[in-house]
């Protein structure tokens, strides 16, 4: 029978140029059959290929341009149909194209989105409109929301609106295009393995805008902030220098055929260690040796994480990122370069998407390492609080949640993650969405003057200050040139703090909750938000 117009396809034409080149064949072999063969071969195989975040369930970033990209035939024209607009562009000598998708409206209810190019078509289901954030940082970032105090809420929370993209860990040696993962909605099945501060942002959100909300998570337990930076951007970051420099020693030294030798050597011991204690049952069971690793795929060194899960993002329309990180960088000098290290992440994220992404992030909790005080905690954590002042003085939109009342001392996460989403979701509520009568944070320290033997202390956010539990503000100390830190007295007047104490009368500085777990540290809001720890200088 016949092939109707709609029936015959690319498919049936090769088949049919097939037959008659196999009947050719046998009357008269030549040259050019075996060159159509090829050809038509490279035909049939070629196909419309996407990233993996480019699937069914996505969401998409509203109003500011959705950009995708992938690849097809080589100068091949690709067409985007979605939402009831369409988009053309052309695939380079290479086969990659990139479309963006302007002006497009939040949505109620998932559509499909259908790329063409030639007679191949590719088709991604259930795709929404809304609002979309990368959530990135380390464990506390990490932390699954069946982990935390909202865990009870797993089995009643169903939004088909509320989505996240759960992908693997992944470095790489230089920036990738690709990474897996896939696109879930809340549903009981799902939320427990959601980020649980992203999951509570992305609910905060939800509830105040009426659109959907994606969350893109590329989050890494224990790890540095530097591995999430591109080698560029590190490259002019002075700060990073030391770290870039052990890691080009590193690669340098690196010997895959000793590495190898060492590793089967340690697992011959391990294997007998293993088969006595299996045996014995005594002590711990010894741990299988880690398998040899080029030193740039190690999930510590600067940008392996950035080239393997925050290079394939650049570009995906997105609002903005939250970020909970900096417990592997509170020590030492990386303590007290991490806010340099975290202007350099902010800059080379809003470089590498050409986008002026909205970046907030969490204050370290209070802590303390072994029952004592950790130093370099409060260190990063006013780094944190500085940072503030010195990119919004730049570029704005750039935010921090306090949470020292929230944390657990001997507990390095948190169970209440809750609390942290939605005090890094004020921030975009105000800042991003225009909502200004949300209250951002809480007091921020803005300035200070000398009266006599007092200082006095100014801050922002400070609406309705007070103490929370009704006492005196609590956690403030005061010094004098001699660098001597005493207790200090406090008292608010007039939406400021008044510190004094008779054993500094000229006093010089002044501090508050300059401690990893600042136990009497009490001053928040009227909405109840606590103040950031500070150092005059």
């Amino acid at each position: 029978m016949p092939y109707s117009q709609k029936e015959f396809t690319l498919s049936h034409l090769i088949r049919l140029i097939q037959s008659i080149i196999a009947i050719m064949h046998t009357i008269k072999p030549s040259l050019w059959t075996n060159s159509l063969l090829i050809s038509l071969a490279s035909l049939a195989t070629a196909e419309i290929k996407t990233p993996a975040f480019f699937s069914d369930g996505m969401v998409l970033q509203q109003k500011t341009g959705a950009k995708i990209w992938g690849t097809a035939d080589a100068n091949a024209e690709v067409k985007i149909t979605f939402a009831g607009q369409s988009s053309t562009a052309k695939a380079s000598k290479n086969g990659s194209w990139n479309i963006t998708l302007k002006g497009l409206k939040a949505s109620q209810k998932g559509t499909p989105l259908t790329i063409t190019a030639g007679s191949d078509k590719k088709q991604i289901n259930d795709v929404l409109v809304g609002e979309v954030w990368l959530a990135s940082g380390q464990s506390n970032m990490e932390w699954r929301v069946s982990q935390t105090t909202s865990k009870d809420s797993i089995a009643t929370d169903k939004d088909n609106l509320l989505r996240i993209y759960l992908s693997g860990n992944i470095t790489a040696e230089s920036p990738v295009t690709d990474f897996a993962g896939a696109w879930k909605p809340t549903q009981p099945e799902n939320t427990g393995s959601f980020t649980a501060v992203g999951y509570e942002f992305a609910k905060a959100l939800r509830q105040k805008l009426n659109v959907p909300v994606g969350i893109i998570e590329c989050s890494w337990g224990g790890k540095p902030v530097q591995s999430f930076v591109s080698d560029e951007a590190l490259k002019a970051c002075p700060e990073a220098k030391t770290m870039l420099d052990q890691k080009a020693v590193a690669i340098k030294n690196y010997d895959p055929a000793k590495a190898q030798k060492n590793y089967d050597a340690q697992l011959l011991k391990w294997k007998a260690a293993n088969a006595k204690w299996q045996q014995e049952k005594k002590g711990r069971r010894p741990r299988h040796p880690r398998k040899p690793q080029h030193p740039a795929l190690n999930s510590n060194m600067p940008s392996a994480i950035y080239n393997g899960m925050i290079a394939p993002l650049t570009g995906y329309g997105a609002r903005g990122a939250i970020w909970y990180q900096g417990e592997s960088n509170a020590r030492g000098e990386q303590a007290k370069n991490y806010g340099e290290l975290l202007e350099c992440l902010i800059q080379d994220w809003r470089k590498q998407w050409d986008s002026n992404l909205s970046f907030y992030y969490v204050q370290l909790a209070n802590f303390t390492r072994g029952g004592k005080n950790h130093p370099d905690w409060v260190i990063v954590q006013d780094e944190m609080r500085r940072l503030i002042d010195d990119s919004n003085s730049k570029t704005g939109h750039v935010g921090m949640a306090t949470i020292n009342d929230i944390g657990h001392p001997t507990d390095i996460h948190p169970k209440n993650k809750k609390d942290v989403g939605q005090r890094l979701a004020r921030w975009a509520l105000n800042q991003d969405y225009g909502m200004k009568d949300v209250i951002l944070s809480g007091p921020l320290y803005k300035s200070h003057k000398i009266n006599g033997s007092a200082i006095e202390i100014t801050f922002d956010h400070a609406k309705g200050m007070k103490s929370r539990d009704g006492k005196s503000p609590g956690s403030f100390e005061i010094a004098g040139a001699d660098g001597h830190w005493q207790p200090a007295t406090a008292q608010i007047t007039d939406g400021k703090v008044l510190i004094f104490s008779r054993a500094v009368t000229k006093p010089t500085q002044a501090r508050y909750a300059w401690k990893s777990d600042p136990t009497k540290a009490n001053l928040v809001n009227g909405e109840g938000l606590p103040t950031s720890c500070f150092i005059t200088k």
